[in-house]
């Protein structure tokens, strides 16, 4: 099945793997052109950010010969824009222009440094548009490590960008490294990281087998084209794990031999776009299946399960609705899986020892009291209509709460009332529990 044409698949597969090649083409066009009118406002005086646009004017072909823009300046300004206003390609261009010229016009040195942050960004992405190639958020901050003092520097500015040419990361040739992992009884249609349309239209992709002998330790989800993944399986429940440590403890005790048809993902801690794209993937083509989130039973891993469920807190607005240049990749009907009283109700079902539990921090309680803020919000705006802002959970005790928000409510308020917190490899009987809520679900 290696080698299967994307003809043979939905026609929405027929797209380039970094979005549509309109997209691509206005993306690099409003860029050019934002470039061309800040060197327009700059020609007079050049000052020291106009440099800055240079290396992407030096890439636009169609901007015809070139003349000195002042006698005051050797730079060098393409010779239609000594005529008339450049003509903007859209609202994209009409924000990235008004963004760039009131930085430039504000004079301030903050806003002068935000400007120069801003245009080199904008070089490498034009950069990677028009090469065809795709870097990453930490090779951007390198490229500009002189510009920016770590890499988050870098990554809002990134944030901004994306908000201005409201597209996701990933139509900039922008992706993350590898993190994510698969194991189960399911089949990939995975792209090559590069393929482009063919003149029939067909783009050449293969089948992965997500039981293939040659990757015992589970397939890595490749993040450069896990938006346009296709799966196809019979499971009907999805196991999603915080940690790696986890995620090989439940293969090596055959988890996946005693409950198959069954699908084992983890994304090595906080969830990456790769392993969100997978799992809205496998919900959309494989019958809706069950997705369970089994982290550790402390404040950062409800969080890390609440990303899953709900999205990033940079996302979405306050209430919790995903901004419109972001997809939403929340998964409103997975189910928390712990368990009910917490540390002591692990210790009597479970064999978790006291000296397995430690004392909550007090920046423990701070992610779980921001976390019962955030699903009150929810709860509050109703951002996921009748059914809920979530799926409720699966509590390892008779009897499931009927408001299904109220299990995540249940699992961070019973942390703070324990007090205690604990690591699920210190779970002598993880696999029974992992394998009463599969059961029960099935």
């Amino acid at each position: 099945s290696r080698g299967l044409s994307y003809a043979m698949a939905p026609p929405a597969l027929l797209a380039a793997p970094w979005g549509p090649e309109g997209v691509r083409r206005e993306l690099t066009e409003t860029i050019e052109r934002a470039a061309k009118e800040l060197l327009r406002s700059c020609a007079s005086r050049s000052p020291p950010e106009a440099c800055m646009v240079d290396s992407i004017g030096r890439r636009v072909a169609h901007a015809g010969p070139f003349k000195i823009a002042s006698a005051s300046s050797s730079k060098l300004l393409p010779a239609d824009l000594a005529e008339g206003p450049v003509r903007s390609s859209g609202a994209r261009a009409d924000r990235l222009v008004g963004k760039l010229l009131g930085l430039r016009n504000s004079g301030a040195p903050r806003s002068s440094r935000r400007l120069a942050r801003m245009l080199a960004l904008l070089d490498s992405i034009h950069g990677l548009l028009v090469s065809g190639r795709h870097g990453s958020p930490r090779e951007l901050f390198y490229s500009h490590a002189a510009l920016f003092a770590n890499q988050r520097n870098s990554d809002d500015v990134l944030k901004t960008l994306c908000g201005l040419l409201e597209v996701p990361r990933h139509h900039l040739r922008l992706v993350g490294t590898a993190k994510g992992l698969v194991r189960g009884h399911l089949r990939l249609l995975e792209p090559p990281a590069g393929s482009i349309l063919s003149g029939d239209g067909r783009c050449e992709g293969c089948w992965i087998d997500g039981m293939d002998p040659f990757e015992p330790r589970g397939h890595s989800i490749a993040p450069a084209c896990a938006h346009l993944l296709r799966v196809e399986s019979l499971a009907r429940v999805v196991l999603v794990v915080e940690k790696e440590t986890v995620f090989y403890r439940l293969l090596s005790e055959g988890v996946l031999e005693k409950h198959k048809p069954l699908i084992l993902v983890t994304a090595r801690g906080f969830p990456d776009l790769a392993t969100r794209y997978l799992l809205r993937r496998i919900k959309e083509d494989c019958a809706e299946p069950r997705v369970l989130l089994l982290t550790d039973f402390d404040a950062a891993g409800l969080t890390i399960a609440a990303t899953y469920a709900f999205g990033a807190i940079g996302e979405s607005d306050a209430n919790g609705v995903s901004r419109g240049w972001q997809e939403d990749l929340g998964l409103p009907q997975v189910e928390l899986l712990f368990c009910a009283g917490g540390a002591a109700g692990a210790a009597q079902r479970f064999g978790l020892a006291p000296g397995d539990t430690q004392p909550l921090g007090r920046r423990d309680r701070a992610l779980a009291q921001g976390l019962l803020q955030r699903l009150e919000r929810l709860r509050d705006h109703g951002a996921r209509g009748s059914e809920g802002a979530g799926g409720g959970g699966a509590v390892l005790a008779p009897g499931e709460p009927a408001d299904p928000m109220a299990a995540w409510e249940e699992a961070a308020r019973t942390l703070l009332e324990g007090g205690v917190k604990y690591e699920l490899d210190a779970l002598p009987g993880l696999v029974d529990m992992v394998s009463s809520a599969v059961r029960s679900s099935k």
